[in-house]
Formats: structure tokens, sequence, C-alpha cells
């Protein structure tokens, strides 16, 4: 199978997935099938990925540290801002999703904010009764690993500690969204297998020893279009300015997309984030090419 077959198909299971959404709970417009088809193919090379541990201070006085869950639960992480509509939005079907799905004892899910004022997180967390534990991602660390440009966005890593899912947007039914991953993973759990824990200890190590440190695999070397691995992955994960019936940067062909891909190869300041990237370079193209 071609990689652009490949492309096509998974494409084809995200509108077929949100159709099931649109069935399932009325009310999601056209535009958001179309956002979602758009952004899939980004976060499906997510998936099979192995997530880096981490450690995240939470709310409530305690630690949350990834490394302690694998082998043992799925891992939900949902990244979210307060000011953030949808994630206010999917928060009450986040909070029933374990106790209906009858998963509360395999399934960890995080609350993990954008870097804002603990007063207002824990404001949001009561207004809403968030019942799942939320951290504060300061200056934005676990965003950067997880390559995060849009909220909200929910990771789930599996008892291997691999990525699962990689979901842009808001979860609208969890059963729909999350009960495919979860209940492969739970017949994973049940079923005889080796030291996950330590599998994964000693895969990261490889792995971390192999590859970048900023939480996406490929190396550096230029692929066929002239765009490294990092400058791919924005080119990927940046709507284009103009518009362009939401196309990305990456599959757009207008003159302010070329420019951008083309500014992109001449290279990334190491010491700028995937966002702060694409804030430049909307703020120097977004009126070019109009």
């Amino acid at each position: 199978m071609t990689d652009r077959t490949s492309y096509v198909l998974l494409a084809a299971a995200a509108v077929a997935l949100l159709a099931v959404h649109v069935a399932v709970k009325p009310g999601i417009r056209p535009i958001e099938v179309d956002a979602a088809a758009q952004s899939y193919g980004f976060a499906s090379e997510w998936e099979g990925r192995l997530a880096e541990d981490f450690e995240l201070p939470l709310r409530d006085g305690s630690t949350f540290h990834l490394l302690d869950h694998i082998g043992r639960e799925v891992v939900v992480l949902n990244f979210f801002a307060t000011w953030c509509e949808p994630c206010r939005a999917e928060m009450p079907e986040l909070n029933a999703y374990p106790q209906r799905h009858g998963a509360a004892s395999f399934v960890r899910l995080v609350g993990i904010d954008e870097d804002e004022k603990p007063s207002v997180v824990d404001a949001f967390v009561n207004r809403l009764r968030v019942t799942f534990p939320v951290g504060i991602d300061a200056r934005g660390a676990l965003a950067r690993r997880f390559a995060i440009t849009a909220y909200p966005t929910t990771v789930v890593v599996g008892i291997d500690g691999r990525v699962k899912l990689y979901q842009v947007g808001a979860i609208r039914n969890a059963d729909v969204a999350l009960n495919r991953v979860v209940d492969a993973e739970a017949a994973a759990l049940a079923a005889p297998h080796d030291d996950l824990r330590a599998a994964y200890a000693t895969a990261l190590e490889v792995e971390l020893r192999t590859t970048r440190r900023d939480g996406f695999v490929p190396s550096d070397a230029a692929d066929t279009d002239g765009l490294t691995a990092r400058a791919r992955r924005i080119a990927e994960a940046m709507p284009c300015p103009c518009g362009c019936a939401d196309l990305r940067v990456v599959a757009c062909g207008c003159q302010t997309a070329k420019g951008i891909k083309a500014r992109l190869r001449d290279g990334i300041e190491p010491a700028l984030t995937d966002k702060e990237v694409m804030e430049r370079l909307n703020k120097e193209f977004c009126m070019k090419g109009m």
C-alpha cells in the first residue's frame, strides 16, 4: 500500500468517525468534519510513537508520573485552556466517561492546562466540577513534547507507553472517541504479557539516545521536498493563513503556502517552539498571496 493510499484511507476513516459522532450527538457542523479530516493526517503520525516520560505537579498537591502508570493503566491526557470554549464543552463528557464505561480502574484521565495562573485553573476546575486530576503545563514544556498546536487535544497512551490516539478537537462523545482504544488496551492488560514497565523504560532509553528530545521521532534529514522533519511537522500542523478551504500549509498550493514552505526550508531557529515559529510565519505571510 502506498503512502498516498494510506493517507486517503486514514482521512476516510476520520470522516466516518465524525459521521458517527454526528449521528449519536447531533450539532456538529460540516466545517468541523472538514477540519478534523485535515488534521487527521498529522495526528496519525503520532499513533504508535513512544510517549516520553514526564512528571506533572497536580493541583491537589500530588504528582503524576507517566512511568508509574505504564503496564497498569491506559492514560488519557487532555490538553486544554480555560478560555477555550470547546474545552469547556467537552469537560462534562470527559467527567462522565470512566464511570459510564466502567473503566475507572484501568483508565487514568489527566487534564493539562496550557500554563495559566493557578487561580484561574482552580476556578475553572471548581466551576465545571472536573472530577479528574489537573496539572498546569509550566512554560508549555509538555505541549512542546506532544506537538500541541490547538486546544483541546487528547492524547491516549497505551499500557505499553505508546500513543494509541491523538485527537485534535473536542470530544463530543467519549464512547465513540475512546472505546475502541480503551477496550483493546483492557484486553491486552488482561492477557498474559511481559513486564511492560521495564520494556518501556528500556525502549525510552534507546530511543532518546537516537532521536531528538522534542517528542518527535523522525530525523532532521531533509525529505524529497526539502523540508526537514521539524519543518514538515510545522507545515502539517499550520493552517494556511489565506484560509484556502481550511487546508494546512503542507497541502496548500497557494503562493502564501509556497512562501512559508520556502521559509521553512531556509531553516528554523532551534530556540523557538513550533508554536512560536508558526506565530512568526503568520505575521510575515498573513497578507501575502491574497
